[in-house]
């Protein structure tokens, strides 16, 4: 299944790794490398994250770390949404960007 990202998720996914990576390298590369892994994963079987919201909105945690993806389904493609700490507003509290082409 093909993946895009909207420039939330993007934006998102980069604010966290260069966060951790500014005291611990190590902690952001395996941050970086389970959010690439459930995406991969998510690609494969996108049905396995729990209905977050009415408009079907998904979510999957990322393995053992406090953050979550948020991502849509259609026929052809897997849309990442965000991708945020366990600890923010969900993203339908929030306006997201376009999607990236």
């Amino acid at each position: 299944m093909k993946v895009r990202y909207t420039a939330t998720a993007r934006d998102e996914i980069a604010d966290i790794i260069s966060y951790i990576g500014r005291d611990n390298p190590r902690a952001a590369a395996r941050v970086a490398s389970a959010i690439e892994t459930a995406i991969t994963l998510l690609s494969r079987h996108p049905r396995i994250g729990r209905v977050m919201h009415e408009s079907g909105l998904r979510g999957k945690l990322v393995g053992r770390f406090p953050y979550r993806i948020f991502y849509m389904v259609t026929d052809e493609e897997l849309i990442i949404r965000n991708v945020r700490s366990t600890l923010r507003l969900p993203p339908w509290e929030r306006q997201i960007t376009e999607i990236d082409p």
